[in-house]
């Protein structure tokens, strides 16, 4: 891992970095609701400065980073004029779909009367573009293995003299009780949350925030709960480093976040994660060969309620164990992915849909990985490791569709489908 953070840090992988211009102009095409400052926030250069290709891309990366263009290019011509062109994606999205939180969809067809045990539906709608300045606002509704309503709202900068980011929420819900999940009892508990985040602007290379949470979990009485009914606070600071080249899937630069989470009310505890991963690629291209590496933990104390404590197996899934449940007070994990093209990226035109149906990408990528992670619970230690590979498809809206396909250190098979990249 330091190996690769020094490289990535201090050493240039490529030479040969192309000539600098002067930017005369800045031309914006495509951006019918996107407010103008939201581009221009994200290409980091102005008119007159001294630039590279090499910048026009990262800019380019930065604008795929905030989820609401189908595509963006950025180009230039002899005179330094340069042209964002962007496409952007339809604003008010249906929200409707399904996913395993306790277990795999394996599970579920395995055991069909189990599935809403195993499964969330969720319905709703969510504007991505709020007011055109990138915001996502969402309104949604889900049963099955969580049944309840939630709404949301964040940001990634709220404006262009105020460059911080905002998010708030509001949910009420009947979850699974995780820690009688692991124990083989199926029970639920009722969770009431509000929170409210402040942070410096998203996407900057470097930024702090806080996470202000309440929550209100009501348990039942019977075995194995305690029948309290917790009434916390969160007080929870956080710091970002992110040097990624695109943060839905990235294949170049670093990532390190820590957090520190103090609950006070019914119960007093603290809880801290931190995270580092680092990409390195093989090749200069937009896609190109990269080696993927993660190194994570958390730890919470002794008097940590057993709904607080970390999970594993549900919706926070190993690869090679997302059907086997278990619980911890402390964990710590690594994983290395070599992630590889499959195809070239291309794009084609829905007419139905307008102007939001143009140039939407398709390709085909892939990954072969291993994973190795230990937790601790009560003086009792689990080690896991698995090891397989994964498909990953290029969707609108949710960017990444991956499907792996792993075996673990007992030799079970683990099939699991999840939107997004793990790190």
């Amino acid at each position: 891992m330091l190996i690769i953070l020094v490289l990535l840090l201090c050493s240039p992988l490529f030479a040969g970095a192309s000539a600098p211009f002067q930017v005369s102009e800045i031309d914006l095409v495509g951006n019918q609701i996107t407010q103008t400052w939201v581009i221009e926030r994200e290409l980091r250069f102005d008119v007159e400065d001294s630039i590279t290709t090499e910048d026009l891309e990262a800019a380019r990366l930065r604008l795929l980073s905030l989820g609401i263009f189908n595509n963006v290019r950025v180009d230039y011509d002899d005179e330094g004029v340069v042209t964002v062109q962007v496409s952007e994606q339809f604003r008010f999205i249906p929200v409707f779909g399904a996913d395993a939180v306790e277990g795999s969809l394996g599970d579920a067809l395995k055991e069909p009367d189990r599935i809403m045990d195993i499964v969330v539906v969720t319905a709703g709608v969510a504007d991505i573009n709020h007011r055109g300045t990138g915001a996502v606002v969402s309104a949604l509704g889900e049963f099955g293995a969580r049944s309840g309503l939630s709404i949301e709202y964040r940001t990634r900068w709220l404006s262009p003299r105020k460059p911080v980011a905002l998010s708030f929420g509001l949910r009420s819900m009947r979850v699974s009780d995780r820690h009688a999940s692991v124990l083989g009892y199926a029970r639920r508990l009722r969770n009431d949350r509000a929170y409210f985040e402040i942070a410096t602007k998203r996407g900057a290379p470097s930024r702090i925030g806080l996470l202000l949470k309440y929550d209100r979990v009501k348990e039942g009485k019977e075995f194995p709960a305690t029948g309290i009914n917790y009434e916390t606070g969160w007080v929870a600071p956080y710091i970002i480093l992110d040097r990624r080249n695109l943060e839905w899937y990235p294949t170049k630069g670093i990532f390190a976040r820590g957090d520190v989470e103090s609950a006070f009310g019914t119960v007093g505890f603290v809880r801290s994660r931190a995270v580092l991963a680092a990409y390195l690629p093989f090749a200069k291209s937009t896609r190109p060969l990269t080696l993927a590496t993660r190194i994570y933990g958390g730890t919470a104390q002794s008097s940590t309620p057993a709904w607080a404590r970390y999970y594993f197996g549900f919706s926070d899934k190993f690869r090679g164990y997302s059907s086997v449940q278990s619980e911890a007070a402390t964990y710590l994990g690594g994983e290395a992915e070599l992630r590889f093209p499959i195809t070239r990226e291309v794009t084609y035109d829905v007419p139905f849909v307008g102007r939001y149906g143009d140039d939407i990408p398709f390709w085909l990528g892939g990954s072969v990985f291993f994973e190795r992670a230990q937790t601790q619970l009560d003086g009792t230690r689990n080690d896991v490791y698995a090891y397989g590979a994964a498909l990953h498809i290029r969707f609108p809206y949710v960017q990444i569709f991956e499907i792996s396909a792993s075996r673990n250190r007992e030799e079970d098979f683990d099939f699991v489908f999840s939107t997004g990249l793990r790190f």
